[in-house]
């Protein structure tokens, strides 16, 4: 695995999330915000409604703003096949059945990329797999979801 071409791809998506939740967060308060929203009746919230949404959408883009400050100020490390799992591993885990790639992040969670033909799905030390996978080794099994670390890099 090419680890500063997957961190660099990672960055690409969570700038792209980041854009577009940022366009779509300002078209929706403009639209909320517009003479033609306001509100006809005491019953009638879809300027508010709007507004929520904007919100909502503008937390995301600063997440991702976030995530993409914290990848990028991590320090880029090699792990050897006896060193413990920390930020910035790569770590191929095997499930009954199926191996997957998992980029152990400070944040940006849940972003998925794809790498010669490998899908790698970003991970934080909070969600319940990345908690487990902090400070395993090659070898060592995660207990929920049930998986065994193969690689790490």
């Amino acid at each position: 695995m090419n680890k500063p071409e997957i961190i660099a791809r990672t960055i690409d998506q969570l700038r792209e999330e980041f854009e577009s939740r940022s366009r779509v967060s300002k078209a929706t308060r403009e639209g909320g915000n517009d003479v033609e929203s306001k509100a006809e009746s005491k019953y009638d919230t879809l300027a508010i409604e709007e507004n929520y949404l904007a919100d909502g959408l503008a937390k995301q883009a600063l997440a991702a703003a976030k995530a993409i400050a914290e990848i990028e100020r991590m320090p880029l490390r090699k792990y050897s096949g006896e060193d413990p799992v920390d930020l910035g591993a790569l770590v191929l885990l095997e499930f009954p059945g199926v191996r997957e790639w998992f980029f152990l992040a400070p944040s940006g969670g849940g972003t998925e990329v794809t790498h010669r033909g490998e899908t790698i799905t970003t991970i934080t030390s909070e969600s319940p797999l990345g908690s487990q996978l902090i400070g395993s080794r090659v070898g060592d099994r995660t207990t929920a979801p049930a998986a065994k670390i193969v690689r790490v890099e």
